[in-house]
């Protein structure tokens, strides 16, 4: 009876040792985790800031490479579609814009206030600057869809390329644990064969 008390002695403090190493494992796992989240973190916004400097870069002129260029020609043509907007909506409230200095002036007034040119003149050419400037902004779109294509295939492409490898480190951690699991069970087993 003896023998059986400090067995299970044995037994209940090898299992308390064992709750404690896998309890302190699965804190310092989630610590590990949480740094990982706060440096993707870190990398977004570095990543943000290095996109703007890239396009500082592109906008006054430099070199940047081929895939950077790419993205800044699309960026600059939805800044043109943005601006190409903002003026139709000011058309729609009643402003053109003026030929001498391209600010908007209300439709009411006959001078522009900031230059002084006369605004009535200007509705014709206008009306053929917002035509060729919506071609304009319509062969950009176009630009900026195509290129946008080729870059999502791009990223798809390497999003399977690394869900393979997740999948290949998965199995071989699964194997690993499925061996630890059996090599626990044939020392539990030969423990209860030798008592």
């Amino acid at each position: 009876m003896r023998d059986f008390f400090e067995d299970l002695g044995k037994r209940l403090g090898e299992t308390a040792e064992t709750v404690t190493n896998k309890a302190g494992d699965a804190l310092e796992i989630q610590r590990m985790k949480s740094q990982i989240r706060g440096l993707a973190r870190g990398n977004a916004v570095d990543l943000m800031e290095l996109g703007r400097a890239v396009y500082e870069k592109y906008k006054a002129g430099e070199d940047v490479g081929e895939s950077a260029k790419a993205l800044c020609e699309a960026v600059k043509d939805r800044e043109a579609s943005i601006e190409d907007y903002e003026k139709k909506i000011a058309e729609l409230k009643g402003s053109s814009e003026c030929a001498g200095c391209g600010k908007m002036v209300a439709k009411d007034m006959a001078y522009c206030p900031y230059c002084g040119e006369k605004m009535e003149d200007m509705k014709e050419e206008a009306a053929g600057e917002t035509a060729e400037a919506l071609k304009k902004a319509g062969d950009m779109a176009k630009k900026a869809a195509e290129k946008t294509g080729d870059m999502a295939q791009k990223a798809a492409e390497k999003t399977g390329d690394m869900a393979q490898k997740a999948a290949k480190k998965a199995e071989e951690m699964a194997e690993k644990a499925a061996d630890k699991i059996s090599d626990t069970a044939e020392k539990v087993s030969e423990k209860m064969n030798q008592k």
